[in-house]
This record gives C-alpha cells, structure tokens and sequence, in this order.
C-alpha cells in the first residue's frame, strides 16, 4: 500500500493506494488547457413570402350619400351673405340654382301653393301664359313655401330669387 507523503491542506501527490481493489483520484494536479470552441454550424434558408391578392371594395350601404349630396352639403354651408367673400372670389353659395326657383301653375288656380325650398324668403314675379304680370298676396308659410292669392284663376309661371 503506499502513501502519500503530501503535507498541508492540499493533497498534490496523485494517486494513492490505500487498499489494492480500491483506487483514489488525487485532488490537485494541475489543470490542463481549455479546448477550443467549436466551428457554428450554418444558418438555414429563410422561406419565401407569400403571395395573395387583395379583396374587392365593397359597395355603399343603403343609408350612403353620393359624392354630389356630400358637396352640395359643403356648398351649402359655406356663407350666408356674400359680405364675407373676398374681391374676385367664387361664391359657391348663391348659385342661380341656389337663389332661384321657376314655379309652373299647369291648372288654373286663383291660389298658388309654391313649395321652393330654397331656405328664405324670396322675391316673387308671376306671369300668365301670355306673359302678362300679375299681382297677388303673398303669405309666407316658412322658409320653404309660400301661398300666392290672386283676385281671378290663371295658370302660369312664378319665379322666385
């Protein structure tokens, strides 16, 4: 059997027999070489981006507004008065369609009901079919029509502005 000659805390001496079918491994020596690190490895091929098409607009809804009802709404809104208008602007606002409106009496009435909607009280000229101009009562419902009376029944034409 041998043993260790080793003194102090640190055993350095190798292996030690201290039974024949029994072997210990020494706690010392000194430490080898740190191994080199390994080569890494190759990055794998990145997939292809897929390829779709895109889906068809949908059509507007029942309770939409056309592209015409949208601007004549800015239209509208723009001005009250042309007070407000620069020198040598459009007025979008007073249009002739805006500020206007012809009446056609087809039957002979000597009251003209005259629903104009043009959103203010307008002036008013009538003319019989011969282009005589009559003169009548004017009643102003509301912003929107107004009664004409008149003394005898004609038909004819009202123009309002």
């Amino acid at each position: 059997m041998t043993r260790c000659s080793c003194v102090g805390a640190r055993h350095t001496c190798g292996i030690q027999n201290v039974n024949p079918a029994t072997v210990y491994v020494g706690q010392g020596g000194p430490k080898g070489a740190q191994g080199t690190q390994g080569v890494q490895g190759r990055q794998g091929l990145q997939g292809t981006q897929g390829v779709g098409t895109q889906g068809a607009q949908g059509t507007a809804g029942s309770g939409g507004l056309t592209l015409q009802q949208i601007q004549d709404a800015i239209n509208a809104s723009a001005l009250d008065t042309t007070d407000d208008l620069a020198e040598g602007a459009t007025n979008k606002y007073f249009t002739v369609g805006r500020v206007s409106y012809i009446h056609t009496q087809g039957v002979s009435s000597s009251t003209w009901v005259i629903n104009h909607n043009l959103g203010f009280n307008p002036n008013l000229t009538v003319q019989d079919s011969a282009g005589t101009i009559y003169e009548g009562e004017i009643t102003y419902t509301n912003l929107v029509s107004l009664t004409v009376t008149f003394s005898s029944a004609f038909s004819g034409k009202a123009y309002l502005s």
